[in-house]
């Protein structure tokens, strides 16, 4: 409750004496990582998803948020590393594969990025992020043409005008 109202910290609090009190509640567990990643305490939330993990090796959210953790951390290669074992779990999950594409992307490896991103199209074909990425990957590449037309097909998937563009990015 105390997550929906706003309160990390309340929430934080709470789970983590559930957790003292129920050691092996995974859910609480699971709360009390996502409280901390999303007050931006990485280091908290690693550790907490860590031992988590270590109980729980294939809880399928907890090994796509460490390694969301680690990307935040731009520790790349364990980010990338946990975003493998997510895989071995939900091969078809969007989010990891859009993810390892923004750290592609990230480290210039550009045809990986694509590739990543195309399985995050193959999912969920109006996925704004990926389809917006895609352009931007092809620039880097130089390939202005096929950036111009990923941007033509981004806005025809995302129904996005550039004089409403503002409200397509969240």
């Amino acid at each position: 409750m105390y997550q929906t109202l706003g309160s990390q910290d309340k929430a934080i609090d709470m789970f983590t004496k559930a957790v003292k009190a129920d050691p092996q509640n995974a859910y609480a567990y699971y709360q009390l990582g996502l409280m901390y990643k999303e007050k931006g305490a990485f280091d908290s939330a690693e550790h907490v998803y860590r031992k988590l993990l270590d109980m729980f090796p294939d809880h399928p959210h907890a090994n796509y948020d460490l390694g969301y953790v680690y990307r935040e951390k731009k520790e790349y290669d364990k980010a990338m590393a946990q975003y493998q074992k997510a895989l071995t779990i939900d091969p078809d999950n969007a989010y990891v594969h859009y993810d390892l594409g923004f750290i592609y992307k990230e480290k210039g490896l550009y045809e990986e990025a694509l590739s990543e991103y195309r399985k995050v199209l193959e999912t969920d074909p109006a996925h704004r992020y990926a389809l917006w990425d895609i352009a931007g990957v092809y620039e880097k590449m130089g390939k202005k043409d096929m950036a111009d037309a990923q941007l033509r097909h981004y806005h025809e998937m995302t129904d996005c005008s550039f004089r409403r563009f503002w409200n397509c990015m969240d």
